[in-house]
């Protein structure tokens, strides 16, 4: 089995050395091939000079460059796209954030899921034990109004954080759905494709489980790079489109 850790980039020159360090620990402890794919967005600050030491000699970096910024799905849809052409079904996917406010600690939490038989295992700011600092009202209203909305509508067995992008997926789960979806299963651009994702896993009959997530912004230098105006009329437009579909089934 062969662990994938992906990671969407976008201007993270300064945190992005730092967990990477990071996955390394935790990797080496866990042993076993693993392959890292980091997809550059556009980035301008330093963050391909960075991307680009990490890799350098090494066979186990890939490093997936957009020109332009693009935006979260199209980042989210070529890492997955490249790990399910090159990878087993039993191997495991892993996706987060790039600003390393995600810990790579989690990890064997997460890949315990997995083995036990989930197929998407979730970082989750709703489980018992889970701890959310330095996190704006918004976020936190956007977050928390996502959670209501979509259980009272969408519900997941399983699942209360539709949202988080930090998430382990057993990669047999990604190719089937690469299969049935082409380019559909990630075709929203914004911060709202993480959801929308969700959702069509879970239509395919994926089986989800969580774990509690400790999400620390304060670790976090500058402005988030989500827009929360947007992703809010986003999300809730991705909310009514859905509820429609399964209503006219």
């Amino acid at each position: 089995m062969t662990v994938w850790v992906a990671l969407p980039v976008f201007n993270e020159a300064p945190r992005v050395p730092r967990l990477l360090a990071r996955w390394e620990r935790v990797l080496a402890a866990h042993g076993g091939p693993r392959e890292y794919v980091l997809v550059d967005d556009g980035s301008h600050d330093g963050s391909a000079d960075a991307l680009a030491a990490f890799a350098a000699g090494r066979d186990d970096v890939t490093v997936l460059t957009h020109t332009e910024n693009q935006g979260l799905g199209a980042t989210i849809r070529d890492a997955i796209e490249h790990v399910a052409a090159r990878g087993e079904p039993d191997d495991v996917l892993v996706m987060m954030d790039a600003d390393d406010t995600h810990p790579p600690e989690l990890f064997p939490a997460l890949l315990a899921e997995l083995d036990a038989g989930a197929d998407v295992a979730i970082a989750s700011r709703f489980r018992p034990g889970a701890r959310v600092e330095g996190l704006s009202l918004q976020r936190r209203a956007l977050s928390q109004g996502a959670r209501v909305l979509f259980q009272l509508l969408h519900r997941i067995p399983g699942v209360r954080d539709y949202t988080c992008g930090y998430r382990a997926y057993r990669l047999a789960l990604m190719q089937r759905a690469l299969r049935e979806l082409g380019a559909q299963l990630v075709e929203r651009e914004g911060f709202d494709c993480t959801a929308d994702l969700l959702l069509k896993l879970a239509d395919l009959g994926a089986r989800c489980a969580e774990v509690p997530l400790h999400l620390d912004y304060r670790a976090k230098a500058g402005a988030s790079h989500m827009q929360v105006r947007r992703t809010i009329k986003k999300t809730l437009g991705l909310f009514l489109r859905d509820f429609l579909r399964r209503r006219g089934r």
